[in-house]
């Protein structure tokens, strides 16, 4: 009886201490006119945070930054399905160029559907932004899966998943493209958490069998 009075509150803080579904894209391909550097010039997390909302935190290594030379914004992504989106919690200076999918062009990788214009940064190279840049994006059904689509070529020779227009640390400007690098990203609190749950329900039920 004691056991079946526990279980919905330790299989409540088990649930609770799941892992949020995360991806992580990293920016490895240079397609800067004479090159940006050495890559990784960066990554993008992509964080499930509630129902038809997802997180994104685009953070750029040190020495790499946002420019605006002359695309249709300084980051790009796609979302299956191409949904109509709202985005919320932006980082100041930045806004959503389109909450409907479109064939925006990015020098050598094709076309993207959404992007974000960093209203903070000078025409060309002048005033470029550091970073990192945050938003949530709502949709219906859209999860951390949905950003996994690739660009579409042609136009273009190479595909990825995100892009940015940066300047390097050559001084180079031009679009860097980004792959999945790794998926499921738990938070160790969230792991700790699960694991507090499941060994109180190994106690308990250990402690109902003796009093049986």
């Amino acid at each position: 009886m004691r056991f079946k009075l526990l279980l919905p509150a330790l299989l409540g803080l088990a649930c609770a201490g799941l892992p949020a579904l995360a991806d992580q894209y990293t920016f490895t391909i240079d397609h800067c006119s004479g090159g940006c550097g050495s890559a990784p010039f960066g990554t993008v997390d992509v964080t499930q945070d509630g129902t038809n909302t997802v997180k994104l935190v685009v953070s750029l290594l040190s020495g790499d930054q946002f420019v605006s030379t002359g695309f249709p914004g300084s980051f790009a992504f796609n979302i299956m399905g191409n949904p109509t989106i709202s985005v919320s919690n932006l980082t100041a200076g930045w806004s959503l160029l389109n909450t409907s999918a479109g064939n925006l062009q990015f020098d050598g990788f094709g076309n993207l559907d959404y992007a974000l214009v960093c209203d903070a940064c000078g025409s060309g190279a002048s005033n470029p932004f550091a970073g990192p840049i945050s938003f949530d994006v709502t949709a219906t059904g859209l999860t951390t899966a949905s950003f996994a689509e690739l660009s579409r070529i042609p136009p273009g020779s190479a595909q990825a998943y995100f892009v940015a227009d940066i300047i390097g640390t050559t001084g180079n400007t031009g679009p860097v493209g980004a792959t999945l690098t790794q998926t499921t990203v738990p938070e160790p609190s969230s792991v700790a958490l699960f694991g507090a749950g499941a060994f109180l329900l190994t106690v308990t039920r250990l402690r109902r069998r003796r009093i049986v």
